[in-house]
């Protein structure tokens, strides 16, 4: 009986009821104990499924402990993804399914690695039957166990990289080393274990690597560069056959006799627990560096679709911003003037931008790793035309709501093109969030404004958003909630200048950074500067990504000999810009920049 319990349970309650836990937690408004238990959903997934696995295992024959797994998987899937409830909150409904990603296949991700976890254990335990295993089913059997360990021992550094997100620049080398096949070494070991082949060994390398990148590819990976797979092939087939040739040493036909020398006293089980120990190091450093993964978005690559520099991940992008230093609330607009007071153009050429524009967050409603991020820049190309660009960017941390893996997808994307006759006049932008009537049903959408000295404020872009979402933006800083980042805080509101790469001669006025606050416009008050590695809009994504060395920043309202600029007297339209008294501008300067490649 107590073995049909234990059947009946494992291994996918304990995650279940975990999950269940944690979403309770979030809508009945026990923060603290929801960002506490939320910050290690995936990791107690994975050990449900990994220590469940091992009873299963134990418990039942290899074939049917596989069943078991995929079964257990299988009602995850259903649970999370298609038999999810529906919830009041805030008066609306809301569905509590988790996210399926941008390509709809997140669900079936998360179930593909809870149930490699699972089925590993049942499959090293047939792996011991060696000789006694069916010959016909034996390479079958080793390519598919090939599979499963190297999803479990890849999975958080290949799913990020097909995502374009790669570790901070000094644990980047372990995330290269799995890229380059190092732990196939033990892919190899098992396939060969139960295939008793060399070949087998070599080919459950090839296959693996198939197989992930089949399953991973169609993840949003804008700029990013995946061609690097193919010369990864042989590598892979290569770390494999070794790891054949540890399990089963070299064929008959080639062994030879080192005598009695050092080298001839070493056994092939020490070479083999030598390998395993690299590949343990290897695959074990992820989980330590775990909260350390380096994601970023910033602007849509259509605007400029080279490649800025050649990482692992996504291009990174020198960025330099000020942010709202303030506690945390909710508005629903956000206003910003921008000028490039000065710019040399030929410095941009040919495929370099300076972008100016602000940046805040937004979250949904309910489920957490879920975010939004929203921009409104002006972009100055090499040709002296600007490109006011919206843009609203969904991400999701690696946690089961987002398949267990991190994502990104840049979900809308609108922009105009101008040419004005003077460069730095003042151009002002607006994100709101409106209301507007579909289907005789009041909904909220996010729209874009611009405003010029010839040009009124013109609508540019609007959005309707999925209905979870909140129709608001956050900014301040949030407070008392934990992180696992080094840097810590997460800045909500931003508004700063970027390039693709480093560019000297520039000075960008950024003029009345601004909010509606109970139906009123309001200056922001207070604020910092940040440099873009620091620039964390939520938990884990950061804009731009990189420092922009050699940039000063200023305040008029610290300094009173920074002008608060001409934005006065051309101003139009309504808002802060009509208030008298305002002299809350920031001027970021970069009047030159070394560099030096060596």
């Amino acid at each position: 009986m107590l073995r049909i319990i234990l059947l009946a349970i494992f291994p996918w309650l304990p995650a279940y009821l975990f999950e269940r836990i944690d979403f309770y937690f979030g809508i009945s408004g026990n923060i603290y104990w929801y960002y506490q238990l939320s910050g290690t959903r995936l990791e107690a997934d994975v050990v449900s499924f990994a220590l469940g696995g091992i009873l299963v295992a134990y418990l039942l024959r290899p074939r049917w402990a596989v069943i078991q797994v995929f079964l257990s998987a299988a009602l995850i899937w259903t649970l999370f993804y298609e038999a999810c409830s529906t919830f009041r909150t805030g008066g609306l409904l809301h569905s509590g399914c988790y996210q399926t990603g941008p390509d709809g296949l997140a669900g079936f991700r998360l179930m593909a690695m809870m149930f490699s976890f699972g089925a590993l254990p049942a499959i090293v335990k047939a792996a011991s039957k060696r000789d006694a295993l069916n010959r016909t089913v034996r390479p079958a059997i080793a390519l598919a166990g090939g599979v499963v360990i190297t999803v479990v021992m890849a999975w958080f550094p290949l799913t990020a990289w097909f995502s374009g997100v790669t570790y901070l620049s000094t644990l980047v080398v372990f995330q290269g080393l799995i890229l380059a096949g190092v732990p196939q070494m033990a892919t190899g070991m098992l396939a060969a274990r139960i295939g008793r082949s060399l070949k087998i060994a070599a080919s459950s390398g090839v296959v693996s690597l198939l197989a992930l990148s089949a399953g991973l590819w169609t993840l949003s990976c804008p700029n990013c560069d995946r061609s690097i797979l193919y010369p990864l092939v042989p590598s892979w087939a290569f770390f494999a056959f070794l790891g054949g040739l540890l399990e089963l040493g070299l064929p008959q036909r080639f062994r030879f006799s080192l005598g009695d020398s050092w080298l001839g006293r070493i056994r092939l089980e020490d070479l083999r627990r030598v390998g395993v120990a690299v590949v343990l190091t290897v695959c074990l450093w992820t989980l330590v560096a775990y909260g350390f993964w380096d994601p970023r978005v910033l602007y849509a690559s259509s605007i400029s679709p080279t490649r800025a520099d050649l990482t692992l991940g996504q291009s990174s992008y020198p960025y330099v911003a000020g942010y709202y230093n303030s506690t945390q609330y909710r508005i629903c607009c956000l206003q910003l003037g921008v000028s490039f007071v000065e710019a040399n153009v030929q410095l941009l050429a040919p495929d370099n931008f300076l972008m100016a524009g602000m940046g805040v967050q937004s979250p949904n409603c309910c489920v957490d790793g879920w975010d939004l991020g929203w921009r409104a820049d002006v972009f100055l190309l090499p040709n002296s035309s600007l490109i006011v660009s919206g843009s609203s960017w969904t991400t999701c941390d690696s946690n089961a709501n987002c398949g267990g893996y991190f994502w990104q997808q840049l979900r809308y994307h609108a922009q105009v093109r101008l040419n004005p006759q003077n460069m730095s006049a003042p151009i002002y932008l607006r994100m709101m969030w409106e209301p507007t009537n579909i289907n005789g049903q009041t909904l909220y959408q996010a729209n874009w404004y611009y405003d010029t000295t010839n040009v009124s404020w013109t609508r540019f872009g609007s959005f309707l958003p999925d209905f979870r979402e909140g129709p608001y933006f956050d900014i301040g800083i949030p407070g008392g909630v934990p992180t696992n980042l080094p840097q810590g805080a997460t800045y909500f509101y931003q508004f700063g200048i970027a390039s693709k790469i480093p560019v000297s001669g520039w000075r960008v006025l950024l003029l009345y950074p601004s909010f509606q606050y109970q139906g009123s416009w309001r200056v922001m008050e207070r604020a910092n500067i940040i440099q873009g590695d620091y620039s964390f809009w939520k938990a884990e994504y950061r804009w731009g990504g990189e420092p922009y060395e050699g940039v000063t920043a200023q305040a008029n309202l610290t300094d009173p000999n920074i002008p608060p600029g001409t934005a006065l007297s051309h101003a139009l339209g309504f808002g802060p810009r009509q208030a008298t008294g305002l002299r809350q501008g920031w001027l970021l300067e970069c009047p030159r920049l070394s560099m030096r490649l060596g």
